[in-house]
């Protein structure tokens, strides 16, 4: 299919619409409107109601706020119906006047049909979200923030993994990055309220899920079809996380709870506080929220390196960490409107979010497993940091903050909206040091288990005495900082009286990106003279969880001595390899789009839109070359620039069969835009080790071809049961090609171990989609307050059109692509009655291809996961409600594992042992 064929259909729609509407007079100022809120009996929003006019083939959906209008119509009388899943229909006459709008709010009670069938707790609250859903053009899944409260998630990416079609990757026990439809985290984009948002991460675009606490939203809305009003970088989907918005009226809650972990053995503390009211007759609305959680924590951790020697894997080096964790998580956000009248309204809202961990980390490393003997060595390091607030250990601040400004405005017929943001990520790591101590040891020969599971060593580590030397001592500091502004303008021009000819859209987007990296590490090991053989601590814990055969108990650097050393007294020799990494990269996006939305008789609609993206980089980074005789010099690389052009059409279309049957179809384009840091312009080589790392300033972004088709059937109690296909056809997708031998970048052809990011291949995902959840209602009344959500994805990925430049594809050979799981899936029993709420959530997901090795043998997979939770509150009081909980964790024990090519090849495995959590939140 040709790039820009479906916009230009678009344009001589939108042309022949525009001609249509001219013709028939309907931008005749006598027009009015009706505009109003759409809420409940206790003045809640209603996101997703169905909003008719009796006689007419118009009508509206209310918004994620229950805003909702009826545009372009003629003075007089009109009878306006609300319809919403579990409410009783109003109908109301509503009379509307010239060159006026009209501000008709609706309030809804809960259907006789409702109360008997479906008690009010998980999916009562759960009831708006399922309507949005249902009203939706495109493939979307909303989950409430009382969904959300329904499980133990303590934050974002645990959230997202009870939605089909998401697997999550879990750091320190948490869910970090999403992965949606079987493509990698970087092929999904995360918005704050439709805002893209910079990562606190130096080398991707992923957004961390973790930095964001699961109560500091609203709603969290997955849109797996997106169209031509967004954002273009969503292969895989788009994670919209809708703030709190300002109350139709007061608020006030606070929740406040205690866990523990088994590996601190600790207390954790959370604590959450919200407030909302209107001020100035309605006029100003505000809401305040924040959110503070401290979690010690920590994790039991064994990992392993591989090589291949004529034909056979062999291992090269092992590792036994144990890692001790403070997780302290911030974050406080502010959203404001003020309403001029009903055509004009301003809004602004602010999020900012901090995140501490304070890490401490052990390790035994036994080296070069595949040398001599005399060449092998073991190597014990402590990881830590200053004695900052006494506590000794590496910190890792991550923080980010959202500033965004916006107004709507009704000019006549013409709608408008516009925005204005600021948005910032950064990371610090101030003075993060490593003190490592070695002694020459050899242990190849009494390794046990070798590519197996859990490959240890029957030898015992040698007595740390005055016959261990020093192997290294650093302190580094790390800065990551991104900044992007935003802007962005929107106009909405209905076609005919009551928009019978449908709506269009149009506007633009400009967005700038600064993003910056700057790590200076100084080695310190030639001009320390102190006496660290007197400052030994044991480590390793008991009941390390990886097994017995581990050297528990081994002695370590202590923490506190490594964060009393006093560096400013010692000449330190900076390390350029990790200067080597630092870099400087500025983005522009321009982007412009154009949408008409039309209903094609009582039961269909159509969206039809094309959308253009301008891409501006500019990138400079640092060539670092150590020579034969180990000299090394730093070089900058200059900077780079390079442009491209995206057309991304869309075309979605759905038809009610009935109230309770939909059926949907779409195709769209999108693309990703390659990291960070595959896109510097250096060339890292190493003569001495013969190991070398390339940049590649011209990749192309990604794109993806999507079709989608769905069919859902909504219970008329709350449930739903869902079935959808779909298919995504991938244009050069970005893999990080690793070989050994030479490369044009390097002047000296050796045997080198190389690696360089590429546009690999192009593929095609294929998926399932299946969604089941409803109470027992439907078999006897009596069973109501049992319930089950299920939901399941299937993926197959297969790749083709080879473009390596140097990994050899042997004949039938596929390739798998890259973060793609085959199988995954979540399944809840529910039980919610007399106030009391319990929920057994199990969550499952088959192992998948995460890197690329040099050969088949050696690619990386992450391991299949099942996770086990459960949760239970108790809820009673009228107008003030207060609901006590308790919670628990990965009652499997699920660790995180990386395998190299075999299964039982273990590169990685990491456990975090049971969370445990309890509490009571207050609703006045």
């Amino acid at each position: 299919m040709k790039k820009g064929v479906m916009g230009i259909v678009v344009v001589l729609m939108s042309i022949h619409c525009l001609a249509v509407f001219a013709a028939e007079g309907t931008a005749n100022p006598d027009l009015g409107s009706i505009k109003g809120k759409v809420m409940d009996a206790d003045r809640q929003t209603l996101p997703g109601a169905t909003i008719t006019i009796e006689g007419m083939n118009v009508g509206a959906t209310s918004d994620v706020n229950g805003d909702y209008t009826l545009p372009n119509l003629k003075p007089g009388t009109y009878t306006v119906r609300i319809s919403y899943v579990g409410y009783t229909p109003v109908t109301k006459a509503v009379s509307v006047k010239k060159n006026g709008t009209v501000e008709q709010n609706f309030l809804l009670t809960e259907g006789a049909e409702l109360r008997e069938v479906t008690v009010v707790g998980a999916f009562s609250a759960h009831r708006r979200a399922i309507q949005q859903q249902k009203n939706e053009m495109g493939v979307v899944n909303v989950v409430s923030a009382d969904q959300v409260g329904k499980f133990p998630d303590s934050n974002i990416g645990d959230a997202l993994k009870r939605i089909n079609g998401v697997n999550v990757q879990y750091d320190q026990g948490e869910a970090r990055f999403g992965q949606v439809r079987g493509t990698s985290s970087d092929f999904t984009s995360v918005t704050v309220d439709g805002n893209r948002i910079p990562s606190a991460e130096g080398d991707t675009r992923n957004v961390q899920l973790d930095l964001i606490p699961a109560d500091m939203v609203q709603t969290i809305e997955l849109n797996k079809v997106v169209t031509a009003d967004m954002d273009g970088d969503a292969i895989g989907g788009e994670i919209n996380l809708i703030t709190k918005n300002t109350p139709n009226h007061r608020v006030i809650s606070a929740m406040a709870g205690t866990g523990y972990n088994w590996i601190s053995g600790k207390p954790q503390w959370n604590l959450g506080f919200t407030y909302g009211d209107r001020f100035f007759d309605n006029k100003l609305g505000m809401m305040l929220a924040a959110s503070y959680q401290y979690a010690p924590g920590g994790s039991d951790n064994t990992e392993f390196e591989y090589d291949v020697d004529e034909d056979k894997v062999i291992l090269t080096k092992a590792e036994v960490r144990q890692y001790y964790v403070t997780r302290q998580r911030q974050s406080y956000s502010a959203a404001f409107d003020y309403k001029f009248n009903i055509n004009n309204r301003l809004t602004f809202k602010a999020i900012y979010n901090r995140r501490h961990d304070w890490e401490n980390r052990y390790r035994v490393t036994y080296k070069k497993l595949d040398g001599k003997a005399n060449k092998q060595s073991v190597v014990l390091q402590t990881k830590g940091g200053d004695d900052d607030e006494d506590r000794n250990r590496r910190l890792e601040l991550q923080q980010t903050l959202d500033l965004s400004l916006g107004g709507e405005h009704q000019l006549g017929a013409l709608g408008m909206d516009w925005g204005a943001s600021y948005s910032r990520a950064t990371e610090d790591r101030p003075n993060e040091r490593y003190f490592g101590i070695t002694i020459k040891d050899a242990h190849s020969e009494f390794f046990e288990d070798v590519n197996g599971r859990q490959p240890y060593s029957t030898r015992p580590i040698p007595a740390v005495n005055s016959d261990w030397e020093i192997d290294e001592l650093t302190n580094s500091d790390e800065k990551i900082r991104e900044n992007e502004w935003k802007m962005k303008l929107n106009f909405r021009l209905p076609l005919g009286e009551a928009a019978r000819y449908g709506e269009l859209k149009f506007g633009g987007k400009y967005a700038a990106k600064k993003k910056e990296r700057e790590t200076h590490n100084f080695d310190y090991a030639d001009a320390y003279d102190g006496d660290w053989l007197s400052h030994l601590t044991p480590q390793i814990r008991e009941d390390f969880m990886p097994g017995s055969q581990y050297p528990v108990g081994t002695p370590f650097i202590n923490n506190t001595y490594l964060g009393s050393i006093d560096f400013g007294r010692m000449k330190g020799e900076e390390i350029l390899e990790d200067a080597a990494g630092n870099y400087n990269a500025r983005e522009n996006v321009l982007s412009t789009y154009l949408r008409y939305d039309i209903r094609l008789g009582r039961r269909s609609s159509l969206v039809a839109g094309l959308r253009m993206e301008r891409t501006n980089v500019k990138y400079s980074g640092f060539n670092w070359i150590v020579d034969e005789n180990e000299d090394e010099s730093l070089a900058a690389t200059g900077r780079q620039s390079h442009s491209y052009t995206n057309w991304l059409p869309s075309v979605l279309y759905k038809y009610d069969v009935s109230e309770q049957l939909k059926l949907r179809a779409s195709f769209t384009e999108t693309l990703a835009r390659p990291k960070y840091s595959h896109l510097i312009p250096n060339v890292n080589y190493n003569m001495a080790d013969q190991e070398a790392t390339i940049g590649n300033p011209r990749l192309k972004p990604t794109t993806s071809y999507n079709f989608d088709a769905s069919a859902e059937y909504y219970f008329k109690s709350v449930g739903l049961a869902s079935l959808g296909v779909f298919y995504k056809d991938l244009h050069d997708v970005i893999v990080e090609e690793s070989w050994k031998g030479g490369a044009a970048e390097i002047p000296v052809a050796n045997d080198y171990r190389i690696s360089k990011p590429v546009n690999g291949y192009n593929a095609s995902i294929f998926g399932v989609e299946l969604a089941y959840e409803r109470d027992f209602g439907f078999i006897t009344p009596a069973l109501s307050c049992l319930g089950f959500y299920g939901t399941y994805t299937y993926t197959h990925s297969k790749t083709r059109d080879y473009k390596f430049e140097h990994r050899v594809v042997a004949d039938g050979e596929n390739i798998k692509m890259q973060g793609t799981p085959a199988h995954t899936g979540n399944a809840s029993l529910y039980f919610d009655k007399w106030g009391l709420n319990m929920r057994l959530s199990y969550n499952v997901a088959s192992s998948f291809v995460d890197a690329m090795g040099t050969e088949a043998v050696l690619d990386r997979y992450y391991d299949s996961v099942n996770y086990l939770d459960i949760n239970a509150s108790y809820t009673f009081g009228k107008k003030t409600k207060i609901t006590i909980f308790a919670e628990a964790n990965n009652l499997l024990n699920q660790p995180l594992r990386y395998y190299q090519g075999n299964k039982d090849r273990t590169m990685q495995v990491e456990y975090y042992g049971v969370r445990c959590n309890c509490g009571v939140k207050i609703n006045l």
